[in-house]
């Protein structure tokens, strides 16, 4: 299916609102003058992620900000994780079915 939208903010100034879909950054004007803006590249490969806070800044720092727009919405910063060197761990489902991928799921996970 069609991957969501996330993490959808709208800037102080209220001019823009920058989201994350796909794995990427955009950015789109609120007068809606124009399409929205691809701002990064990337994270196309299934490890990398644009505009998204890592693992460990949400579950240890509790940071879930991913980007981060200038007050006169003319700079939008942002961080890129790349996972391909964090291990795979897979996660199994109790209760759920025997076999394929309800059963389980992976995930990257940086064990300390």
């Amino acid at each position: 299916g069609i991957p969501p939208i996330l993490d959808a903010r709208i800037s102080s100034d209220g001019s823009m609102v920058a989201f994350v879909w796909n794995r990427e950054l955009y950015a789109v004007q609120t007068d809606c003058a124009s399409a929205p803006v691809q701002l990064t590249t990337g994270g196309g490969e299934a490890h990398v992620t644009n505009g998204l806070a890592d693992y460990v800044a949400q579950e240890e720092m509790g940071r879930y900000e991913g980007y981060w727009i200038s007050p006169d919405s003319t700079l939008v910063a942002f961080e890129q994780v790349d996972e391909s060197s964090v291990p795979r761990y897979r996660i199994m489902h109790q209760g759920s079915e025997k076999v394929g991928e309800g059963a389980q799921e992976d995930h990257h996970y940086p064990f300390a």
